[in-house]
């Protein structure tokens, strides 16, 4: 089994067919099982619309986590921050923030929790995506 479906395999629905629409891209399989939870959490309750990410480690794709999965397999209700009694603090996170890229010509995006120059995502279709706000 590889190293990234050993480390993140919690993660991945057995349904889900990896679309690649919007990919989280841990960089490698050493990065905490938690830390990818946490992204997970933050983007989902971020965009109510996304139904499912593409889990990739080092670039290549190893499954997809789809909101229903994650919400059963974490308990996390998933709801956006503020509309529950669970409600974050006001402010902004320290721990860390979700780096987003899109591609500029079609719908393709992606999400890294590091930054590294020499290793940005690409569309697979338009080449170079760009960091979005």
């Amino acid at each position: 089994m590889d190293a990234g479906r050993a480390q993140f395999g919690y993660f991945l629905d057995p349904r889900a067919r990896a679309d690649g629409r919007t990919v989280l891209d841990v960089g490698d399989a050493e990065v905490a099982p938690a830390a990818v939870a946490e992204a997970l959490v933050v983007l989902y309750r971020a965009e109510e619309d996304l139904d499912q990410v593409t889990i990739a480690v080092g670039g290549r794709p190893i499954g997809a986590c789809t909101r229903a999965w994650f919400a059963r397999r974490s308990g996390e209700p998933l709801h956006r921050l503020g509309e529950s009694d669970r409600a974050a603090q006001p402010g902004v996170s320290t721990r860390f923030e979700l780096l987003r890229f899109a591609c500029p010509q079609c719908d393709r995006r992606a999400v890294r929790l590091t930054y590294d120059d020499r290793d940005l995502p690409g569309c697979p279709e338009h080449g170079a995506m760009e960091l979005r706000a």
